[in-house]
This record gives C-alpha cells, structure tokens and sequence, in this order.
C-alpha cells in the first residue's frame, strides 16, 4: 500500500510541473505575438499617427554644448560600475560561503563528539523503572512543545520594507545624444558615428548634433533604428550625391535648432535630392533650412515626408518636395520651388496646419501641388502657383478652397490677384510660366465672392460653391 501512495504521489507532482512549464510557454508565445504587433503598429504609422504625436517641447533650444551628456560615455560609466559592483558582490559571496563553511564544520565536529558519548547516557536509561521512562518522555515532549511554540511567536518588530522609488520612464534611443559633430574639422565627439572620406557615417541609433561647414561631402544614415540630427548651424554641399542620404532608418528626423540657419545642398540622378531617404523623413524646430536641389528633387523621400514646424525654403531642378507614399504638413512655413513640380506625392498628401507657398514649373504635363490619390486638407494656408493642382477630397477635407485656371496661360513674370469685399486673399507672381493659380484657406466660405486680375487687367467677378470651386478665365 505504501509503495501506491508513493507512487501516485510522483505521478501529481510530474502532472503539475508539466501544468506549470505549459503556461509558461503559452505566455511567452502571448508575450512574443504582442512584441510582434507592437512592432508592426511603429512600422506601419499613417498621417494620423504623425498628427497626433506629443514631442518635446524643448527639444529645439539653444544647445549649449557644456551641459551635454553623450551616451557612448554614460553607458561605458554604467558599465564599469556595474562590473565593481558584481566583483563586489562576488567576493562577499565568496566571504559568506566560507564562514557558513567553517560553522557547519564545527557543528558537525561537536555532534561526532555527542554520539561518541551516547552510548554510556543510554546504557543508564536502560536500568531505569518504565515509570521513570515515560515521566522522562513526557517532559522531553513537554519542552519540544514549548520550544516550538517559541520559536513560532511573532516577532515584536514589524519588517522594515524597503523605500519606494518613483518609476523611471524609458528612455527612447533616438532621444540619447551619442555624438557632436563638427563639419568643419570633420571631428566627432562621442560614439554611434564615423569618417570615412569625406562622408560622416551614422551607425546606431540616437541623437547627433551638426554643426560647421562641409564644403564637398555627406551625412549618411545607415541603421534599422531612429535617428535625429540636430542642425546647429549645418552647412553641408555635395557636388556627387545628397548632402543628407538615408540608406536605411525607421525614422530621420532633422531637428531646426532654435534661432540657427541650416543649409543643404546637393543631390544626383540615382540619390534623387539634396535630402534623400528611403524611409520616413521628418522635420521640425524652430530654426531656418534651405534645400537646395541641384541634380532632380529637393526633398526626396521613397516612403513619407512629415513636416511639423520650422521656416523652410526649397528650391530645385525638378520637383520640390516628392514622396512616394505620403506627405504630411502639420506646421511652420514652406516656401517651394520646382522646375516641374512643386509638391507631389505618388500616394497621399495631408495638410493640417502651417502656410505653404508653392510654386511649379511652365510644363502643362506637371502641377503646383499634385497628390496622386488622397488630398486632405484639414487646416492651413495653402498658396500655389503652377500648371495645375490637385483638388482637395470633399469626403475628407473641411476646408475650401478655390482655383482659378488662365487660357491661354501667363508668361512667366506675370502677376495675378484673387481678392474678396476688398481683401487680398492671393498675390501670385513667378519667374516661370504658369496657368493656374489655386488658394486653400480658412477665409475661404461657400457662397463667397471673389475676383481675380491679372497683370492688373479685370478678369471678372465669381461665386465660391461648395469646398472646390474651379473657374476658367481669359487674362487678355
């Protein structure tokens, strides 16, 4: 019978392990399918998600560079710390193992010494009465009882519970500065980025400060991870190629630092703009940038461009600012020039906020402001000068607009008017030919009259109906 309770009982215990060790595989599957979907979500972001992002709102001051702490030194420090405190820890484990050691030794020596005596106390336990036996056995039971119930009494002092540390917040990696840059000495303080030439390779993740002049050379992006330059005064010309390219990234975001003033220039037929990226690129800061495009496109991105604040100029050979999924304005001041195109997206396009002055190119064939599928247009002041323009969705959009087309069009260095009850809502004027001129704001209202000239000739009187509403004048 013994034998059959023994065994039933490893049979429950092997029974539960097996229970035990199945949850715990199910949760780490459950923990790994939710590792898997957050992932996803950070890769697959929409203009919504762009839109409603918090960011710091200090991010773009002044930089003072003695207050800076790099990353690359933080984490050596960290480091080294660590180490001691594990050399520490192991020696006081070792001191502990030894004097726990020592005591079971003497312990052991003075049981040995007790059972070498034990026969003589047990050979006079014998000549004693049974009486005298279970009065001895009663009060052995006696005292156990009463040690035990000493040894079970509460302790008098509560526990002392260690002091409570407010959580830290993580810290993303694209926010820890790893480096300073000098473009001018081409030197770099801090970890996470190298020279190779005349390129500034950037390799890990994290913050990177620019600043100085490049006169022949590039910043290049080259991780899986996101990455922020700070433009701190950058100066950067490339007469090959970009003078920003993104081989690879999650996310670049190109900071205007507050009250500086940014130059880039560059690009080629293969790397299409002096910025150039083949993923998301975005830009904000209180600074000033100017792009200049001198092979193809200005800003060029093969994924999503998102623009939140900052005073930027871009002017280019072909097209200002090009995406291929999605452009995103939430923010600041756009000023654009293209030789065909001024803003185009092969996907969406999302304005939210900020003014835009566009301007494209004389060729019919190509727009102001094109968005092939969806144009939004939530909010802003929109100003675009071209030989078309993409109308904003009315399923989609809650502002209007209006757009006034010139047959035949207006040589270049025309100027053109649209004004309303004696307010000017468009003073348009270009270098360029162009045939269209188109205004997207919130003074802007269905049933609004409006009148256009054009080289101060009187081109007529009209009424806005709807969000889109489109006319067709003669300027002769």
């Amino acid at each position: 019978m013994d034998y059959r309770k023994k065994y039933l009982s490893l049979f429950l215990v092997l029974a539960l392990c097996s229970g035990l060790a199945g949850c715990g595989s199910a949760q780490e599957e459950t923990l790994s399918q939710e590792t898997t979907t957050t992932v996803q979500e950070e890769d697959d972001a929409n203009p919504e998600d762009y839109l409603n992002e918090t960011d710091d709102p200090d991010d773009d001051k002044p930089i003072n560079p003695d207050e800076i702490v790099l990353g690359g030194q933080e984490t050596t420090q960290t480091a080294k710390s660590t180490t001691a405190a594990a050399t520490t820890g192991a020696a006081t484990t070792a001191q502990s193992g030894t004097q726990a050691g020592t005591t079971a030794a003497a312990t052991d020596a003075q049981e040995q010494t007790e059972a070498a005596t034990q026969p003589q106390s047990t050979q006079a336990a014998a000549q004693q009465p049974a009486s005298s036996t279970a009065k001895s056995a009663a009060q052995t039971t006696k005292a156990t009882t009463q040690t035990t119930k000493a040894t079970t009494q509460p302790a008098t002092q509560p526990p002392t519970e260690p002091p409570t540390e407010p959580p830290t917040q993580p810290v993303d990696p694209e926010d820890v500065v790893m480096a300073m840059i000098d473009l001018s000495s081409m030197g770099i303080e801090g970890a996470g980025a190298a020279v190779n030439g005349n390129v500034i390779s950037i390799t890990q993740a994290g913050t990177y400060i620019v600043g100085g002049v490049l006169s022949d050379g590039m910043i290049e992006v080259n991780t899986t991870e996101k990455v922020k330059l700070k433009l701190n005064g950058a100066d950067i010309t490339n007469s090959t190629g970009p003078a920003v390219l993104v081989t690879d990234a999650k996310r670049l975001t190109m900071t205007l630092i507050e009250g500086t003033v940014n130059s880039l220039t560059g690009g080629s037929e293969v790397e299409e703009g002096a910025i150039f990226t083949n993923d998301t690129l975005e830009i904000k800061g209180a600074g000033t940038l100017y792009v200049n495009g001198t092979a193809r496109h200005g800003i060029s991105s093969d994924d999503d461009i998102v623009i939140k604040n900052g005073d930027i100029y871009v002017n280019a050979l072909k097209t200002g600012i090009m995406a291929n999924d999605d452009i995103t304005v939430s923010g600041g001041t756009l000023h654009v020039t293209g030789g065909t195109n001024g803003m185009k997206s092969k996907g969406t396009m999302h304005i939210a906020g900020g003014t835009l002055w566009v301007t494209g190119g004389p060729k019919e064939t190509k727009s102001g402001l094109y968005s092939e599928t969806t144009f939004t247009v939530t909010g802003g002041y929109i100003y675009v000068i071209g030989c078309d323009a993409t109308a904003p969705d009315p399923s989609t959009s809650t502002q209007n607009a209006l757009a006034v087309k010139f047959v035949p069009s207006l040589a270049g260095g025309s100027t053109a008017s649209i004004s309303s009850g004696g307010a000017v809502l468009f003073d348009a004027y270009s270098d360029m030919a162009y045939n269209t001129v188109f205004v997207c704001t919130p003074d802007i209202w269905d049933g609004m009259e409006f009148q256009v000239t054009a080289n101060g000739a009187d081109c007529g009187v009209y009424t806005t109906a709807g969000m889109m509403t489109a006319v067709s004048v003669n300027p002769a």
